[in-house]
């Protein structure tokens, strides 16, 4: 069922990918660009703490340098994505209003969530390239300067995918509730006060109940990055001779990156199931 679910959202997205293929190719690649530079920043940095110790700026300059490069790859980035974002938005809203089978309060719901299709596509795209770089960029400089460590880390990989599994049908069960309930947000207004009362009171305890899932879900991953973070100082510090105050700088931003982008696997499974939902309901 989840495969199913995954191959009809990645169809989709693939379709829109097509029609718009050279703007969102030069959005991605400025986003590959600002994070391989921000990437570098851990190793440059402790390169720059140990050459001021002993007087060399070299570090410092091409630190400089990455800083520079990063913030001018996403300027590039922000100044180009809305025009083509807002385009593919208006598409795809455009494209089921044609649809006569809805009526209209839940065609301006559905309309309204057509918004968070482009989201994927804007902001979760974005997040996990960044997320993609950090992982696999990091495993590879922490493997090079301690391998044990490396195979630490490694290991909260599985600690933490199961931790979200645990809470999956209970976020997704979530996720639908509410968005049957906002397709029904403007005939609750037409039908007057008490109407409109009810809805938005419904609401909130909806969102209340998605924020207490979700919100069990942060604590228990946190939870488990605290544990792996602790653990690879320990390791770091007992297992590596003559180790520079530069190195264990590196070596620490290197694991708490990772750790940190292991944390987007809750993110993931909450941005699929609902746009898996929206999509359903669109179609």
């Amino acid at each position: 069922m989840i495969i199913l679910k995954v191959e009809h959202l990645m169809n989709k997205l693939i379709t829109i990918f097509k029609q718009y293929k050279s703007q969102l190719t030069w959005i991605y690649m400025f986003m590959v660009l600002t994070e391989l530079s921000i990437l570098s920043t851990p190793f440059l940095l402790g390169k720059s703490i140990d050459g001021l110790m002993i007087g060399n700026w070299y570090w410092v300059a091409l630190l400089g340098v990455s800083y520079f490069l990063s913030n001018f790859f996403n300027y590039k980035r922000m100044v180009y994505d809305t025009k083509v974002y807002t385009t593919i938005y208006n598409d795809i809203a455009l494209t089921f209003l044609k649809k006569d089978h809805v009526d209209v309060s839940t065609k301006i719901a559905r309309t309204d969530m057509a918004h968070d299709i482009v989201k994927v596509l804007e902001s979760y795209v974005h997040y996990y390239i960044a997320t993609i770089v950090t992982i696999i960029g990091s495993l590879i400089f922490i493997y090079s300067e301690n391998w044990q460590v490396g195979v630490l880390v490694s290991v909260a990989i599985f600690f933490i995918i199961s931790a979200v599994f645990i809470l999956y049908k209970k976020i997704k069960q979530s996720i639908t509730i509410s968005n049957n309930h906002y397709e029904k947000k403007a005939k609750a207004i037409e039908d007057g006060y008490t109407s409109s009362k009810s809805f938005f009171n419904r609401r909130r305890k909806i969102e209340i109940c998605q924020s207490t899932i979700m919100g069990k879900n942060w604590f228990l991953v946190n939870s488990i990055k605290y544990i792996f973070l602790i653990l690879s100082i320990i390791l770091l510090i007992t297992t590596t001779k003559d180790i520079t105050v530069g190195g264990v700088v590196t070596i620490y931003s290197y694991v708490n990156n990772f750790l940190i982008s292991l944390l987007s696997a809750p993110v993931a499974i909450e941005m699929f199931l609902h746009i898996s939902d929206v999509l359903k309901r669109l179609d």
